[in-house]
């Protein structure tokens, strides 16, 4: 018994070196604090060396879903009854064959374990070190065997989700019940799928083909789907090990999610909603941001592990009446890494754009800053159909000159899309932008569209030209837009058959020609044009078709560069 305790502290102890100091002190101190009984109500009982699985769930209970505590608690649980450092109970190590580990045999495991069974030291820190300081195939297998004690793969994923939410929102929501199962829908199927997408992405050829037969592929991913869908007592395909752990080590921007989630709740990595504090004058009141230097928020904020600054319709996670709080976590994990960033941020794990550049813009019309002092602008919603109006001028006024912005629009069928737009709004009778640019839809599936570079046709904005389309534009061709809105700010387009050239993107559109019924445009951060190098009002401006027949025809304007001295685009 001593041989196999010293065996369990020298793991333990070894464990323990994988943690910075912060993290290693607050684990310990955490463990000991739910030995004593200090669980929310303040009680204390006598002092022990394990945890009460009540004091777990008294504590634990308000951060986590109910399923998900249960897999927290189980999984901790199931660690402490080890008798040898060398056992493992999810399959990874030791005489289970991980290639024949299914769900339902880990499940089978894990009901002989009393529910009233204590946590020791060593299954608290063997668990936490497991799902956070090891190598990526070894968190997937303790994660395929957290995941067992929910109804399904599917339901896990949202619960994770739901609870990593709080936590990335940095304090300005207080629990995961107001983020409901349906706010993070589309981001659950999403993260099931991309995997099986990512490799469809990589062979555009195969896209832009005419239908083929069902591939292997194809029967793979409905397969896969299943076995993520299948509940207790369901005929379908069981979830096996080997299907769970190619999912898990694809899947970055789940893995994302999970590493917020553990970090937070074990690690002190605390971004929980803190007590309301007195708001200062031009502060809004429902904001209990967790304070935290500059410096330390615009890196979590780069990594994405932590939301940047959001100022829409609403308190949080309302601030949009088109995306959920999971919507924009997404979004925000494919937008490019903002150019103004300098290197000493690092780079993000995906993106089309370049990692790192200098300090954009300068000069007093630039947005540069010093970033270690300030934290990074705020993603800023410049225009609501519902509360600006449904009007095109005023989505002009709005939007030109604003920075990069994701346009997001709903249509009468329900369906939500959208673009997102890397160079500020111009009006001109030509496409242009950059390939950072994307096109996405939210409802019914989240779906992100990068660009092929079959053409550089990114963004498209005009009106009042008579010989060319009024509106604003992404992809495709003039008149064949993978993306349209018209200047009548009803009508708009999603043409694609079978596929847009520009964002190998499908119709993300119920219907090709659909009626729009909401649309909202945010600003990613504000332009690093200098305000002084933004045209200037000409009385060329006046005749629209005029300059786009001069233009096409290549003749020199020479009129064109004489304008006024005040920008027509000044904000309000």
């Amino acid at each position: 018994m001593g041989s196999q305790a010293s065996k369990q502290e020298t793991a333990i102890e070894a464990c323990l070196t994988d943690f910075p100091d912060a993290e290693r002190t607050h684990l310990l101190s955490l463990f000991e604090q739910l030995c004593q009984g200090n669980d929310t109500t303040g009680s204390k009982g006598a002092k022990q060396d394990s945890i009460d699985p009540q004091h777990f769930n008294a504590y634990f209970g308000p951060l986590l879903p109910p399923p998900l505590l249960t897999c927290f608690r189980v999984t901790m649980q199931l660690h402490s009854t080890i008798h040898q450092p060398a056992d493992d109970p999810s399959g990874t190590t030791g005489n289970n064959n991980p290639n024949t580990s299914s769900r339902r045999s880990i499940s089978a495991r894990s009901t002989s374990v009393d529910s009233a069974s204590r946590i020791s030291k060593y299954g608290w820190v063997m668990t936490i070190h497991r799902l956070s300081k090891t190598s990526i195939e070894e968190q997937a297998g303790l994660s395929f065997m957290l995941q067992t004690h929910d109804k399904s793969l599917e339901s896990f994923v949202a619960n994770v989700t739901r609870a990593a939410m709080v936590f990335w929102l940095a304090g300005e929501i207080e629990s995961w019940k107001e983020i409901s199962g349906e706010d993070v829908q589309a981001t659950t199927e999403f993260l099931l799928t991309r995997h099986i997408n990512a490799s469809q992405e990589d062979n555009f050829d195969d896209i832009v083909s005419p239908a083929k037969p069902e591939t292997s592929r194809d029967k793979a991913a409905t397969e896969w789907l299943e076995a993520a869908r299948r509940k207790e007592g369901d005929s379908n395909k069981e979830l096996s090990r080997t299907a769970f752990l190619n999912w898990y080590q694809k899947t970055v921007e789940y893995q994302i999610i999970f590493t917020i989630l553990i970090h937070n709740l074990f690690l002190g990595h605390s971004t929980a909603a803190q007590p309301p504090s007195t708001p200062s004058q031009g502060e809004q009141p429902h904001r209990k941001r967790v304070k935290m230097s500059a410096e330390q928020e615009n890196k979590l904020v780069q990594k994405n592990y932590i939301a940047p600054r959001i100022r829409g319709i609403a308190p949080a996670p309302n601030f949009s009446r088109l995306l959920s709080a999971a919507d924009f976590f997404q979004l925000h994990y494919a937008l490019p890494t903002p150019s103004y960033l300098t290197s000493s941020f690092g780079s993000k794990k995906q993106g089309s754009g370049s990692a790192t550049a200098a300090k954009g813009g300068g000069g007093k019309g630039g947005i540069e800053q010093d970033l270690e002092t300030q934290p990074m602008p705020p993603m800023k919603l410049l225009f609501s159909s519902k509360t600006s109006g449904a009007s095109f001028s005023t989505l002009l006024q709005k939007v030109s000159y604003q920075g990069p912005t994701l346009v997001i629009m709903k249509d009468e069928d329900g369906y939500i899309f959208g673009a997102y737009a890397d160079q500020d709004w111009e009006q001109g009778p030509k496409f242009y932008g950059t390939d950072r640019s994307f096109l996405f839809t939210i409802r019914p599936t989240f779906r992100i569209y990068r660009p092929t570079r079959v053409n550089n046709n990114f963004q498209y904005l005009d009106s009042g030209t008579k010989t060319l389309p009024n509106g604003m534009g992404f992809g495709g061709q003039l008149r064949y837009f993978g993306l349209w809105l018209a200047s009548d700010f009803q009508s708009g387009q999603s043409a694609a058959e079978p596929y847009c050239s520009t964002y190998q993107s499908p119709r993300l559109s119920k219907q090709q020609n659909f009626k729009l019924e909401e649309m909202e445009v945010w600003q990613v951060h504000p332009s690093t044009i200098e305000r002084e190098d933004t045209p200037k009002h000409s009385a060329m401006d006046a005749h629209p078709d005029a300059v786009a027949l001069l233009e096409m025809a290549n003749r020199k304007m020479y009129s064109k560069d004489v304008r006024t001295p005040e920008n027509v685009y000044d904000s309000e």
